[in-house]
């Protein structure tokens, strides 16, 4: 009888570390779709507002641009380069308390021709702020190093 008790146990506690488990990636993938939906819809205030005041967008080797207001504008001149829709695919994350470091593969395409215009990694930190949201701190771009020309 204790065998059987035993083993029920062991299984509800897998059962509930495997729920926990994927709850605790529920909250990442909703961070990057807030992203992506924000920049699909060429929504310059809904992306701007992700972000703290004191952010740092981090692109591909340019200076890196700093506070809300600045990658506002950087976005919205973003959106006019090829009518993009961006694809954010999610392979790790660390969470913590009241931050998490989200990390994965993106793609840029153009929404009328379908051509790819960009790909690359990608990493953010969401902090929590005061009031409990979600907010973008460090947004880094990085495309692959294409082979010099020989």
């Amino acid at each position: 009888m204790k065998g059987k008790v035993l083993i029920h146990a062991g299984w509800a506690l897998l059962v509930a570390t495997l729920a926990l488990a994927s709850a605790a990636e529920d909250p990442v993938q909703a961070l990057a779709k807030k992203w992506t939906d924000a920049y699909n819809a060429h929504d310059r205030a809904a992306l701007g507002a992700l972000y703290t005041d004191n952010a740092h967008l981090m692109m591909h080797g340019d200076p890196t641009i700093k506070g809300r207001k600045n990658i506002e504008a950087f976005w919205a001149k973003d959106f006019k380069e090829g009518d993009p829709i961006t694809k954010l695919t999610v392979t790790n994350s660390v969470n913590g308390v009241d931050m998490v470091l989200v990390h994965g593969n993106y793609e840029v395409i153009d929404r009328k021709t379908g051509k790819r215009l960009g790909y690359g990694r990608f990493a953010h930190i969401w902090d929590k702020d005061g009031k409990g949201a979600w907010r973008l701190d460090r947004d880094l771009w990085n495309q692959p190093v294409e082979a010099a020309n020989k």
